[in-house]
């Protein structure tokens, strides 16, 4: 049975822990702050409601140097503690593979960088949930799951975590093309956050609304003329069709994006689900660096600039 570890049993990452350890076909041992969910989790297990309902007998530990070797490695923490927790990770020898689930467009090279290229697989997740108490995941919304070798090749190692993915109930792919999808899902995700945490907003509220669902649209292809500047082609993936968003017409891509699936959903972006618990978000650690890059490469951002500013300045009153 291969051994797999989950670095930050949150919102995210509860969600592929509680189904991967609730389909009994993998070992699975989470990795989380010391305190209450971790407790619980040791205690009672991880319990899973929402689109599926499951109480998953895992291994939880709170102390990374407990763990010595594993097959896999999926990182699913806030993008902020990505630098203190592969410091705390990078000891364990991994069989296999390392993947991260974050968000960010760097996150991949910072595995790299720690495990070596051959040891890293992309992966994308474009699936929401919440921590609403210790020990138990709310389960929102399944888009898609990708999983993709660096170098666009299909690889055996893949297509098994693909297929173990899959028979535990996500939608579950493997791609070609994780670069662009990684790019694509950042491109859409991170304007729904500024307008979700700014304007107090759902994710339903953004889509459906014609005034915000333009501004966001600007952003969009703000984002996607960076992603241009550096050849990454953009994708339609879930509910992010920003491959059709960044052509045509302004106008008629805003009615496209307000028939977004997410106009009809009920999830809450992450960043504002971290604003309501008084917390920063991680748009410092994922949206800082594209800032830095378009300055480079003579991209203008103004809108993505300007509300990121004013979320940075929201941060400072927390």
């Amino acid at each position: 049975m291969k051994e797999v570890v989950i670095v930050g049993p949150g919102g995210l990452g509860g969600i592929y822990a509680a189904l991967l350890g609730d389909q009994g076909k993998c070992s699975i041992t989470v990795v989380g702050r010391p305190g209450p969910h971790i407790d619980t989790i040791k205690k009672n297990g991880l319990k899973l409601t929402g689109r599926r309902e499951a109480i998953a007998r895992i291994n939880a530990v709170d102390d990374p140097s407990q763990i010595k070797s594993c097959d896999a490695i999926l990182y699913i923490v806030k993008a902020q503690d990505t630098q203190s927790v592969l410091a705390s990770t990078a000891h364990i020898e991994v069989r296999e593979f390392v993947a991260s689930l974050q968000n960010g467009t760097i996150k991949d090279e910072l595995l790299c960088e720690t495990f070596g290229r051959k040891k890293v697989i992309g992966g994308v997740a474009i699936v929401a949930g919440e921590r609403p108490t210790p020990g138990l995941i709310n389960w929102t919304y399944d888009g898609i799951t990708q999983f993709g070798e660096l170098d666009g090749s299909t690889s055996e190692r893949v297509d098994y975590f693909v297929g173990l993915c899959k028979e535990a109930g996500l939608n579950t792919e493997a791609t070609g093309a994780i670069l662009s999808a990684t790019w694509t899902k950042m491109v859409g995700w991170i304007p729904i956050g500024l307008y979700a945490t700014l304007a107090r907003k759902t994710n339903a509220d953004i889509f459906s609304d014609p005034l915000i669902a333009a501004g966001y649209l600007g952003m969009v292809r703000e984002l996607g003329a960076l992603a241009q500047s550096r050849n990454i082609p953009l994708l339609d993936i879930g509910p992010y069709l920003v491959a059709s968003w960044t052509q045509g017409t302004f106008e008629s891509a805003v009615e496209q994006v307000m028939q977004s699936p997410l106009a009809n959903s009920q999830t809450t972006h992450s960043a504002y689900q971290d604003i309501q618990k008084g917390q920063t978000t991680e748009f410092s650690a994922c949206v800082a660096p594209m800032l830095a890059d378009a300055q480079a490469r003579g991209v203008a951002l103004p809108a993505v600039q300007a509300m990121y500013a004013a979320l940075m300045g929201l941060e400072q009153t927390l």
